[in-house]
């Protein structure tokens, strides 16, 4: 079902974490049971200790009513997450506020790769009261192979390569624990060896089958800059109703300054987690951190632009999607 293949290549090694160890290439074998649509599936550069997993998260029981947000790192997946947790909950910002969102949006894989995680993740998703919201960062070949016939709401975020490289690699720093060079990192990003990756072949696999799925796509560039109008689309995905006074309400609610600053939504407890974990504390960073776009200029040099625009170019070559920003 699932062929591998190990990453030991100096790149490889120069980005290895603390929080998750040395990585491998994970590979979906038999494609028979993926929709109708589906591109060549990519890859994911995960751990052997998600390999125990694997086959667990592959064969998950998935739900009608389930919602499923998914996305590669740092593209927004918090903010989509408090937003469509809200929207199909009614507006209940009184259990937004008790409860935390790593409980309300259970992130699926993420006992899988953080190396002495004390919990099991995927068990939590399988207990969790239904309707089940739950974040996922996996390609789409290795999602629950239920979700293609169940067919469950599913809403996916997507970000400018550029931003959401230099988001990741502060993320690899202060979360993972990654000690070494920007640089390497972003190697290690141009030849698709960063936990997670590749980004591009990962969003357009879910862009191939967005139409055949009913997948909604919403963009990070598009929640900075037309908060009001994503909102619009994401209660019509939903079939909910609320009135303009709700909407900004909400939007209010959901802007970034508000968002960083929300104990309950803004992933704090991760620092925390990470903290326990290394024994170490993470100064001087947020989870979610400038929420910016184009800031990347400000971080990588022209020549790295360049070279990640050629890498963003070739992906791109055969699609009509296109990443804003």
């Amino acid at each position: 079902m699932f062929v591998t293949k190990p990453l030991n290549s100096s790149v490889a090694t120069a980005v290895e974490a603390p929080m998750h160890g040395p990585t491998v290439e994970v590979h979906l074998s038999d494609h028979s049971d993926l929709p109708i649509g589906t591109r060549t599936p990519t890859h994911s550069v995960l751990t052997p200790q998600y390999l125990k997993s694997a086959e667990r998260i592959r064969n998950l029981p998935v739900y009608e009513d389930d919602v499923w947000v998914l996305s590669y790192p740092k593209c927004g997946t918090t903010w989509t997450q408090e937003m469509v947790w809200l929207v199909s909950h009614e507006l209940d910002y009184k259990t937004a506020s008790d409860v935390n969102l790593l409980d309300r949006s259970i992130f699926l894989e993420f006992s899988t790769f953080v190396l002495n995680y004390p919990g099991d993740t995927i068990h939590q998703v399988e207990e969790a009261s239904r309707p089940r919201h739950i974040q996922c960062h996996l390609p789409m070949a290795l999602l629950p192979k239920q979700i293609w016939t169940v067919r469950p709401r599913l809403v996916y975020c997507a970000r400018n390569p550029k931003d959401a490289t230099v988001s990741f690699y502060h993320h690899y720093r202060h979360i993972h624990g990654y000690e070494g060079t920007m640089d390497a990192f972003l190697e290690a990003i141009l030849t698709d060896q960063v936990l997670f990756g590749p980004q591009i072949p990962h969003t357009l696999d879910f862009w191939a089958i967005r139409r055949e799925m009913n997948i909604l796509f919403v963009h990070f560039e598009d929640m900075k800059t037309n908060m009001s109008g994503v909102l619009r689309r994401v209660c019509r995905y939903f079939a909910k109703s609320y009135t303009d006074q709700q909407l900004i309400e909400l939007e209010k609610h959901l802007s970034f300054d508000v968002m960083k600053n929300n104990k309950s939504a803004n992933n704090s407890c991760v620092l925390e987690l990470a903290e326990s974990l290394s024994g170490k504390k993470v100064e001087n960073f947020q989870f979610m951190r400038k929420g910016q776009i184009g800031s990347y200029r400000e971080e990588l040099s022209a020549e790295y632009i360049a070279r990640l625009d050629t890498y963003i170019e070739r992906h791109l070559a055969d699609s009509d999607f296109h990443f804003s920003g």
